[in-house]
Parts: structure tokens; sequence; C-alpha cells
């Protein structure tokens, strides 16, 4: 069982202890008080201006450390998410992200809607959440050209999975189709609602060392995209004019080579 209770116990007596730090606040699933054992700690620190800010950054591995003083843990900055965001991996199993925050940067926003509140000034943090929750979440979505780049490189990467297999290759085109799934499946699973029947069978997704039991696959995997992408365009009111008699040349093709 991991100790998320303990490091937030933890965590809680050092902002209290921080005069800098004005705010603390759990947001995610701590927030809507909806974790379990194995839920994240999405931390944010709010300070009065950037100079305290960048001082409390200078600091950030030594802050991370002082959580849990007695417990090995291995931080680092992640910008590919956002600045000045630090994640700390616990080897007690606890996983802690932490976003440090100014007066100015954090504005109300729905993925504030519910935090779990660690520290308070004046009651800031109330105020902060009661105008995060009159924020509405944005509806991902897909631009027309964003699609068409999308089932461009889709048709490209599933093409050469398929003629690699069909040569018996199994090594060479797992690469390729990772890259298919990291680059396709995100967007269209991002676009539509966790409950559309299409998304669901995007999930599916599978390789093995079987290529003949892949290539089978790969049919099921080609008809859950165009389902996907199809519902995409139906929601969105896309301009999207797929290629139908490619498309479906290419099914029967696949027919084809499942039984030759």
């Amino acid at each position: 069982m991991f100790e998320q209770e303990r490091v937030i116990g933890r965590l809680q007596r050092r902002v209290l202890a921080d005069p800098d730090i004005l705010v603390c606040f759990l947001s995610g699933s701590m927030g809507k008080r909806t974790s379990d054992d194995y839920s994240d700690l999405d931390a944010a620190l709010l300070f009065r201006d950037e100079e305290r800010r960048e001082r409390a950054w200078a600091a950030r591995r030594d802050f991370t450390q002082s959580i849990m003083p007695y417990v090995a843990v291995k931080s680092f900055d992640a910008a590919h998410v956002r600045p000045f965001f630090h994640v700390a991996l616990f080897s007690n199993g606890c996983k802690v992200d932490l976003r440090y925050e100014t007066l100015e940067t954090l504005q109300p926003n729905p993925w504030d809607a519910q935090i779990r509140i660690l520290k308070d000034q004046r009651g800031w943090g109330e105020t902060f959440q009661a105008a995060s929750a009159l924020q509405t979440l944005p509806q991902p979505r897909l631009r027309s050209d964003e699609l068409q780049a999308l089932d461009d490189r889709f048709w490209v990467m599933f093409w050469d999975v398929l003629r690699l297999l069909k040569r018996g290759d199994v090594d060479k085109p797992f690469t390729v189709y990772l890259e298919l799934l990291h680059f396709t499946l995100p967007g269209l699973l991002n676009a539509l609602p966790a409950n559309d029947p299409a998304r669901q069978n995007l999930l599916q997704a599978n390789f093995s060392r079987d290529a003949q039991a892949t290539l089978q696959h790969l049919t099921r995997l080609l008809d859950a995209y165009l389902a996907a992408r199809d519902a995409v365009v139906q929601r969105h009111n896309l301009a999207f004019a797929p290629n139908r008699p490619f498309e479906r040349e290419i099914q029967r093709l696949l027919e084809r080579l499942m039984t030759a």
C-alpha cells in the first residue's frame, strides 16, 4: 500500500513552516476526494511574486527531499508539461507533481474547481476554488488540417507495418507500430468522449511475436481507426473528405492477405 496520506501530512507541515508559500492545495483526484491507494498527488505551491518563486524554484530539489527526508526520491523538471513544474518519485510508491505558481500566474481554471487546501492565506484558496468552479472544461478538438496530417501519417505507417509483417519480420515493424499508435491514438482519443464506442475500440491495440496474429489484429485496428476518425469528423463537424475508394481497396487487400 502506498503512503499518500503520510506524504500529504509531511508536505503540509513543510509548507506551513515556509513563509514564502502563501497557499498550497491538492487538485486532481485528491481534490475531488476520489483518490485511491495508487493516486498521485497534484500539488500547487503559490508565491506572492516572481522573485519568491524563483528563489523557491532554485531550491526545489532540497524542498522535495525535505518532504520525506528518510525516503529515497528521484525528482526532475517536466518542462514538456509546463514551466516551473517539478515531479518527485518517492521510493515508498508516491508520485508528487509540484507546480510553482504566483498570484499573477495562477488564474481560476476548471481543473482546480475541486481542491484540497493544505495551507491558505486569508481565504485566498477558498475564493480561488469558488471562481474555478464557475469555469467550464474546454472540449478537446482537432482541426481539419490536423486530422488530415494524422490520417496521412496513419496510412504511411500502417502500410509499413503491414508489408513488414507479411514478409515475416516482427522486429522492425514493432517500432513503426509504436510510432503509429503514438501519433494517431492520442489525438483521436482526446477528441472523443470516454463513452463513445468508437473510442473504446481504439484501446484494443496489440502487437505480438506471432506475425499472423498481429496481421489479424491490424484488420481490427484499421476498422477501429476508420470508425474513430469518422466519429471525430461528425462530432466536430470537420471539413474532411476521406479517400473512400482507396480505403475500401486496402480493406479488401487485407482480407486477401489474411487468407494467402
